[in-house]
């Protein structure tokens, strides 16, 4: 993380320049250069501007030098558009003038030849010989409402810049950033900074989500990313950010992956680390444009504190086609009550309405009648959000429809409750109102009950992260681990089982009794408690049961030493018979569920553990969950209740409840091993017998593989 700079962010004169000179300026043709000059001078940037060009003149009275050192001072930022090659000479020019913020807008680099990086690297040596900080390359830049300050080198006719508003955004991508702004103001969702991030050469989006967070005009930030360059310190920040963070990744699949490379140098992670990383972290995850202004339009509204829900519908069909929606998302329709209904009643005469919920408000044409109805569904203690489906005919009701929805606005600031108002108009109307009036509404129920679900997903989870506790700091021994990581250095293998059960150990997981045997000689060694698992431990069998080195249910020590001598005669008839390094015999752990615990060293996000049902359940229904390490207590039980075969925790259909406790200590305790001991890569518990509450688990295999 960067350090301030005095009592100013490092990022502030980005955002916040007094001066600014754009280099690659043409007086003598329209180009991208002269463009950004004549933006910022027609929507009225409020510091000064220079242009930097082959000629010297004016362009909309903007003086334009061809030397940086003629500018009569020294420019808080400067903005390169020149071809990739004269990048570095420009850079050393700014590096002598003592501009110290360079904002690099053209393209051809790493983005262009992913395998060639040698512009890029000298771009950002002289950028670190003379203290600079750089935005991009191949990016458009920042803009910021309040300043008036527009870097894109698009014409930007200034639409929305008179209306600082609450969002601010952060685009790996020019395009979808443009999209971003151009549909926000569309849907009358005004934000207040943005920028492009670009091929992230030196500022990547934790240096502007750091800065975001601390800005005090921002309240809740909007970001396109294609691939995290530092996923660990994205992940930590937004987890202490009280501003709500809303993502659109992309990138979620092999086939994008070298799309995206091309396009701005992404480096992709697995999309469901991304997706539980977000999740811990109380980050709201969308999937396009389309769900992203619904987002904003939801955070526009006070938040969903419970699953209570009332619906107010002018349309009978309109009202079932909610209720459906709500069953999608687990909502509760309440019931209302008499001294409700008996007030209701008092506001208008029906004899065909019937008074439940959802509310039938269809005989209704009283605008007034609705806003005292509004009121009174507001005032319940026990409904959390309401859904008022708003039908009507725009030839004789739009004017009333606009006052009602000042009414809706003003009610929900005084009760703190959002209320979705879907919109059922002609298309016309429906656009006037979304682009002109500042409550928040939408097309459809399901995209209102979407945007109530979302508003109490957000809710739940701030309120879990923050409640989340912090994790157990286990003692971990390394005098178990170190001298078994030089073994296996030495010999260029990875731990054998016996061994990666003992680095389980160094953190407190006792796998079952155990005894290793050389050959079936030793057998008569092992003192265990019949029945026993007799299993090949072998460097070059990553799985044992594929070459017949499992034996289970044995039940003397003579049928031991048969097991023993049937697998060494079966595995050494292979071709290419693996190594046989010996033989692990465990006592059979007792019946119970199987589950895979496991932990590894994502690239992007570190440390993450990963849990789930065993066999079937893991290999084929994926059905697993996943977390950044190290993981707390609440945070487990969450994983767990994620999994779609959760019910059996608990104990369904004759089976009883499992051990919950156990494996939760489990789970805590790999994920401060992976946590702890940054030399481990991989570790692998499978499988795991859970066993009815109270008794506990069986450990009785591990693998782990350091590097």
């Amino acid at each position: 993380m960067n350090t301030q700079t005095g009592s100013r962010h490092y990022l502030h004169k980005f955002f916040y320049p007094e001066s600014l000179v754009v280099i690659g300026v043409s007086l003598k043709r329209i180009n991208l250069g002269k463009i950004i000059v004549m933006n910022n001078k027609n929507i009225g940037y409020t510091g000064r501007l220079y242009g930097i060009g082959k000629d010297e003149g004016e362009v909309s009275g903007v003086p334009v030098y061809n030397d940086l050192s003629k500018i009569p001072e020294i420019p808080d930022t400067a903005i390169i558009i020149t071809p990739a090659g004269t990048i570095p000479a420009i850079m050393k020019k700014c590096g002598e003038k003592g501009i110290k913020h360079i904002v690099i807008e053209s393209g051809g680099f790493s983005e262009f030849s992913r395998d060639n990086h040698d512009l890029e690297e000298e771009v950002l040596r002289i950028a670190r010989d003379y203290g600079m900080r750089i935005i991009g390359p191949n990016c458009i830049g920042t803009i910021n409402i309040e300043n008036h300050l527009a870097m894109p080198f698009a014409i930007f006719k200034g639409s929305g810049m008179i209306y600082p508003g609450p969002i601010s955004i952060i685009s790996q991508s020019g395009g979808v950033g443009d999209t971003y702004l151009r549909i926000a103001i569309e849907n009358h969702v005004f934000f207040n900074k943005f920028v492009a991030t670009g091929n992230k050469l030196d500022l990547d989006e934790v240096d502007y989500l750091e800065y975001l967070i601390q800005d005090p005009q921002t309240k809740s930030i909007f970001m396109y990313l294609e691939g995290f360059s530092r996923g660990r310190e994205f992940f930590d920040l937004a987890m202490t950010s009280e501003k709500p963070i809303v993502v659109q990744k992309s990138n979620r699949s092999a086939m994008s992956a070298g799309i995206a490379q091309s396009h701005t140098a992404a480096l992709s992670a697995a999309d469901d680390v991304v997706g539980s990383a977000l999740h811990q972290a109380a980050v709201i995850r969308v999937k396009d444009e389309s769900e992203l202004i619904v987002a904003a339009k939801t955070l526009l509204l006070p938040l969903m504190k419970g699953k209570r829900v009332a619906v107010l519908s002018r349309s009978g069909g309109h009202a079932v086609i909610t209720v459906d929606a709500c069953y999608k998302y687990g909502f509760e329709l309440v019931p209302f009550s008499r001294e409700y209904l008996d007030t209701i009643k008092t506001l208008y005469d029906t004899n065909i309405i019937a008074h439940q919920n959802p509310l039938d408000l269809g005989e209704i044409f009283d605008y007034t009648i609705f806003i005292k109805i509004l009121e009174e569904t507001l005032k319940l203690d026990n409904v959390d959000g309401i859904i008022f489906n708003h039908v009507y005919q725009s030839s004789y009701e739009a004017e009333m429809s606009r006052t009602f929805l000042n009414g809706v606005q003003e009610l929900t600031a005084k009760y703190g409750k959002p209320v979705a108002v879907t919109l059922i108009s002609d298309a016309d109307e429906i656009l006037d109102i979304q682009k002109n009036h500042p409550f928040p509404t939408f097309t459809t129920p399901l995209q209102a009950t979407t945007s109530l679900w979302g508003s109490y997903y957000y809710y739940t989870r701030l309120r879990d992260r923050n409640s989340r506790g912090k994790p157990v700091e286990y003692p971990v021994a390394s005098s178990r681990i170190d001298p078994l990581k030089s073994l296996c250095e030495r010999e260029k293998r990875i731990p054998l089982t016996h061994e990666a059960l003992e680095i389980c150990r160094a953190v407190g997981i006792e796998p079952v009794k155990q005894c290793v045997i050389k050959d079936e000689k030793e057998a008569r060694g092992c003192s265990l408690t019949w029945p026993v698992a007799a299993k090949l431990l072998s460097r070059d069998a990553s799985h044992k049961s594929d070459v017949g080195g499992v034996r289970l249910d044995i039940n003397s020590t003579a049928e031991l030493e048969k097991a023993v001598r049937d697998m060494k005669t079966a595995i050494s008839k292979l071709p290419g018979s693996p190594a046989m390094d010996g033989f692990i015999v465990q006592e059979m752990a007792p019946k119970g569920e199987e589950f895979f615990v496991g932990a590894s060293r994502d690239p992007v996000f570190g440390p993450i553990v990963v849990a789930g049902f065993g066999g079937i359940f893991i290999e084929v229904l994926k059905d697993r969950a996943i977390r950044i390490a190290p993981v707390t207590e609440s945070e487990v039980h969450e994983m767990l209740n994620q999994l779609k075969m959760a019910p059996l925790l608990k104990g369904v259909r004759g089976r009883p409840a499992l051990d919950v406790d156990a494996l939760t200590e489990l789970i805590c305790r790999v994920s401060w091993l992976i946590h702890t001991r940054s030399d481990i890569r991989e570790l692998d518990l499978n499988p795991v017998i859970v066993h009815p509450a109270g008794k506990g688990l069986s450990v009785v295999d591990a693998r782990v593989f350091f590097g």
